[in-house]
């Protein structure tokens, strides 16, 4: 069904961002250097225009100061690129404290120019930025960018006009040329990335649960724990009499006890505190994988059981879980979960064929 205006808008602005996980995205696809040098290099041409802008004659007339000022942001400008090709990626708000040092940087520029008329192109700057906010900061930050982009653009059309350095219609024709691009770009852009995020969330998430599938589940663990060390823990989880619930109460009970079981999940986790992955990754069953010690996995299972106990849901399920741990010692991530899982899962069934509702823990994995 085709969407309107309003429910797309409504889509745009709700849209969940989380800048550790794009970056996560980018590093496990391998992109992550090649942005950090896109944006380091774009940063190193903020970097040469200020310079050869400080070494025109466009400053001629400007306000006190505009050369200083100018090449004070072509240096700033050189830095942030070299930091960007050479340094790590930044934190969120690192991120955040570049968008606005752009956006600011192109503008004083701009400002310190005498001729607002001449120097109007160089708005066309404030584009790229537009474009690594969507990429970065998604449409909150975006809608922010674009209205200190529009206040900017009505600053220096409105002193092209003062100034009379060209006709009222030749300076209305540049600002005509050069918004839609400014705005435009950016703002298609953002709607472009709202889809494909879409189809890349669901295509990773259980449409039931929204906890991860299988294929999600396998894309985010290895980002959990740094390769070579710390301790890792799998709770493996199965819904006790799980074909009973849906042959005495029918199917959408049972899938009311798989999201209380999701809830659950998300809610020991979350008292936990530790940093987690969780999948549903077959009919009845849920994987956490956990950066965690052996006891910190074992009160993660006792509070998961205190959860399902005080659900709400009409009919309460009871679970059966598998506990395994080890520590990485230089193993592989993916690999040593893939082991974990396995351990956890003889475990979870060694519940299950003690009577259910109760956690086994596994003997802790010696790596080789």
């Amino acid at each position: 069904m085709e969407k309107g205006f309003g429910e797309f808008f409504r889509s745009w602005w709700r849209q969940p961002f989380d800048f550790d996980w794009t970056e996560r995205h980018f590093r496990s696809r391998g992109f992550q250097r090649v942005h950090q040098v896109f944006i380091g290099a774009f940063a190193l041409l903020y970097g040469v225009t200020a310079t050869l802008t400080a070494n025109s004659e466009l400053l001629d007339g400007g306000p006190p100061g505009a050369q200083v000022i100018v090449m004070v942001i072509a240096v700033s400008s050189t830095v942030l690129g070299v930091i960007w090709i050479v340094g790590p990626w930044p934190s969120a708000t690192q991120s955040a404290g570049f968008v606005v040092y752009a956006d600011l940087a192109v503008v004083a520029v701009i400002f310190c120019c005498a001729d607002a008329f001449t120097a109007m192109p160089g708005l066309a700057l404030l584009a790229a930025n537009g474009i690594y906010v969507v990429i970065a900061h998604g449409p909150r930050a975006l809608l922010a960018h674009l209205v200190f982009t529009t206040a900017a653009f009505a600053y220096f059309y409105g002193m092209a006009l003062y100034q009379e350095t060209a006709t009222p219609e030749i300076t209305t024709v540049r600002l005509l040329v050069l918004m839609p691009t400014v705005i435009g770009v950016p703002v298609i852009v953002q709607s472009y990335l709202l889809a494909l995020r879409t189809g890349a969330m669901d295509a990773l998430h259980d449409p039931l649960t929204r906890l991860y599938n299988r294929r999600g589940f396998d894309s985010d663990v290895t980002e959990l724990v740094p390769t070579g060390s710390g301790r890792i823990g799998v709770l493996a989880i199965d819904v006790d009499k799980f074909k009973a619930i849906n042959d005495s109460h029918g199917h959408d009970a049972g899938d009311r006890v798989l999201v209380a079981v999701a809830d659950a999940a998300r809610d020991a986790v979350a008292q936990s505190g530790v940093r987690s992955v969780s999948a549903r990754t077959g009919g009845e069953e849920f994987v956490i994988v956990a950066d965690a010690e052996p006891a910190v996995m074992a009160r993660l299972a006792e509070r998961l059981h205190q959860a399902l106990a005080a659900s709400a849901a009409a009919v309460v399920p009871t679970v059966s879980i598998g506990v395994a741990t080890m520590r990485l010692d230089g193993h592989d991530v993916r690999t040593a979960v893939r082991a974990l899982v396995e351990h956890a899962d003889q475990a979870m069934y060694r519940a299950k064929h003690a009577g259910g509702n109760q956690t086994v823990v596994a003997e802790p994995i010696v790596p080789d």
